[in-house]
């Protein structure tokens, strides 16, 4: 589960890193007032782009960190299965050992 948290504090991270970079360039075209309309539209089309290459990256380490959080669930299902199965037979070899010890007699002073 610490591999999970680790993907989604980093998804988190660029998530904030992203919208940095889209406000920087949005305050980029309001700076440069005195770009042609051209200009203007490149920057907007290079803004969206940044912005959709952020949504797929966002969306592959959501997708890692589900798949993660996932593996880790089964990973601790199956180590709960394996301590239940493991007591079972530690009960079974204490119940065996008992049935062929006598229990000891108490000490005479």
């Amino acid at each position: 589960m610490h591999s999970a948290d680790i993907a989604l504090r980093l998804s988190i991270v660029l998530a904030v890193a992203g919208f940095i970079a889209l406000v920087t360039g949005i305050y980029e075209i309001d700076r440069r007032e005195k770009s042609s309309s051209e200009t203007v539209s490149a920057n907007i089309r290079e803004i969206d782009q940044r912005v959709q290459m952020l949504s797929e990256q966002l969306r592959i380490l959501s997708d890692q960190s589900s798949k993660q959080l996932s593996a880790s669930e089964r990973q601790a299902r199956a180590l709960g299965d394996q301590i239940q199965s493991l007591d079972a037979r530690l009960k079974e070899i204490e119940g065996k050992s008992s049935i062929g010890r006598p229990e000891p007699a108490p000490s005479r002073r």
